[in-house]
């Protein structure tokens, strides 16, 4: 196997060490993507769940708009709720996107960085008013979506659906993915699902070993909310990578638009990423014993495949810990 290491050479895919041009003006980064494009950063997941027990609880996120004239640009930010029932008894209490709020450049504050930012929090009880959803019918698995639209002052929208992989990852310096799921979970400890684990791929990806190798030890930390985690592994020569997931109830939901690489197949235009998500059902867990749990997760996640000839590949890995 060749590694990649900031080359965009490999045979198998693994995960990619190099900063989407951290060191340079992101804005000016951003224009070698999406000409005249925009962005919506996500600087900070303050709290990213709902705590079934809680109807306070807190959805709390820092969001940072870059474009070409340095936020002048921007028309309006709107956010779409919709509500997705993953308990199955029968009775399907989803309710599709709608328009939830629209945020005006007035609603912005300038940050350090000299661009707009805004910081945006919706309470449980606040998200189950607006779907007209009774905290009855709410079990932990279900989930909360929020979807955002840029809209531009010359007509364009700017969203998930135009924009590349290296714009809506979480890991590069962009982490403009305009969408957010939020899970209603039952709290686990801060100190489980944490420590060292042997990882073990136990289903193929596209490449086959979706991580380099089919077997090896990761670390796994807290995360930004109380049930995230993410583990942690040194490639040698590569250097350290990260990968997010939540335990909820008894399974375990990888985060959405995790990134990787691999050969752009059709093209070499590394403006774009081979991105995972979740499979359905995403993986098994036990809140109660963090002894082994499972992710399935799908590779060219909603079509972020780089050209690639696969879409939502299904991969699955093993995690038991030592």
């Amino acid at each position: 196997m060749i590694r990649k290491i900031c080359l965009l050479i490999p045979v198998f895919i693994i995960l990619y060490s190099c900063d989407d041009a951290e060191d340079e003006n992101p804005i000016e980064t951003v224009l070698e993507v999406v000409e005249r494009g925009a962005v919506l950063r996500t600087t900070s997941i303050n709290n990213g769940e709902f705590d079934i027990t809680n109807p306070q609880s807190v959805f709390n996120i820092d969001l940072e708009e870059s474009d070409i004239e340095d936020g002048a640009l921007m028309s309006s930010m709107d956010v779409f709720l919709s509500f997705i029932d993953n308990t199955i008894d029968g009775n399907n209490s989803s309710v599709n996107r709608f328009l939830f709020k629209t945020y005006l450049p007035e609603n912005f504050q300038t940050g350090a960085n000299g661009l707009p930012v805004i910081s945006i929090d919706y309470t449980f009880v606040e998200l189950l008013e607006a779907t007209a959803i009774d905290v009855s019918s709410v079990a932990c698995k279900d989930q909360f979506r929020i979807d955002i639209d840029l809209n531009l002052t010359d007509g364009r929208t700017f969203n998930t659906r135009n924009s590349a992989g290296t714009i809506v990852n979480n890991s590069g310096s962009f982490n403009s993915p305009f969408t957010y799921l939020i899970n209603i979970v039952e709290p686990i400890p801060t100190d489980s699902f944490i420590g060292v684990y042997q990882m073990e791929q136990i289903e193929d990806g596209f490449f086959e070993n979706s991580f380099t190798s089919p077997i090896r030890m990761v670390e796994v930390f807290n995360g930004h909310s109380n049930n995230v985690r993410i583990f942690r592994f040194i490639e040698e020569n590569a250097g350290t990578f990260s990968v997010e997931f939540s335990i909820v109830c008894d399974v375990a939901i990888m985060t959405r638009y995790q990134k990787i690489e691999a050969p752009s197949c059709n093209s070499h235009d590394i403006s774009d990423r081979i991105l995972l998500g979740p499979d359905n059902p995403p993986g098994i867990a036990n809140s109660e014993d963090d002894t082994v749990f499972e992710l399935y997760f799908l590779e060219g996640f909603e079509g972020y495949n780089t050209g690639c000839d696969f879409t939502d590949f299904p991969a699955k890995i093993r995690l038991s810990k030592q």
